[in-house]
């Protein structure tokens, strides 16, 4: 099951939302954790991972009402999806909006941005084959798929290195993996490619392993 974070100040909104994934998901593959966005941004975004998403979708305007939240909201839908994407490169992020020539406008990646009313049916007005949950669906496949045959094709090369010397593609390849799933894990925590210069980067595989193992005992003493 995937895991969706919807981010609206409006009960009304959210609702229309949840109803439109439970019509559109045939199979059950969703769940749906609706958030009202906080005063701060750096406790919505604390909020959202808390949750362990597979996609995020916000409403671009998170300070239009205030019949549901009486605080101030001081960002945006674009505002707040970037902020994510400095942590986590290339994660499935969606605007809805029926400002879409606004949020267009202020928006990065024009192809995040949708319009509101699909959570009304516009959708079968259309030609197309591919519905938002469609397109949710296949954003974080992709994103998945991304990681996981970065993973596979980094661990035959560390492989590779404890039995035979790497040529300089080689090399230069293992440090393009491990930045792509740091980039799109949590890009703060990045490794400086300096420090991961072969032969250091044996070492630093070592102190990872070491401290996934010591975090491990620290769970099973707590």
């Amino acid at each position: 099951m995937f895991r969706i974070i919807y981010i609206d100040e409006y009960q009304d909104d959210i609702d229309d939302f949840l109803d439109y994934i439970e019509d559109k998901d045939s199979e059950g593959i969703f769940k749906v954790i609706p958030l009202f966005p906080m005063s701060s941004l750096d406790e919505t975004i604390e909020k959202i991972f808390e949750n362990k998403p597979d996609a995020i979708v916000s409403d671009y305007k998170l300070n239009e009402y205030k019949t549901d939240i009486e605080y101030n909201v001081p960002y945006n839908g674009v505002g707040l999806l970037e902020k994510v994407l400095e942590t986590k490169k290339d994660f499935p992020c969606f605007v809805m909006t029926s400002y879409d020539d606004e949020a267009i406008k202020s928006s990065q990646d024009v192809n995040v941005v949708y319009i509101k009313d699909i959570l009304h049916g516009s959708e079968d007005n259309t030609s197309a084959k591919a519905n938002f949950v469609d397109i949710i669906q296949n954003q974080i496949i992709h994103y998945k798929k991304r990681i996981k045959d970065a993973e596979s094709e980094l661990d035959t090369l560390i492989s590779k290195s404890e039995l035979e010397p790497l040529d300089s593609f080689e090399e230069e390849r293992i440090l393009d993996l491990e930045r792509l799933i740091e980039e799109s894990t949590d890009r703060k925590c990045k490794i400086p490619k300096q420090l991961k210069e072969l032969p250091n980067l044996n070492k630093i595989h070592k102190m990872i392993d070491n401290t996934d193992e010591l975090i491990k005992e620290l769970k099973k003493e707590s």
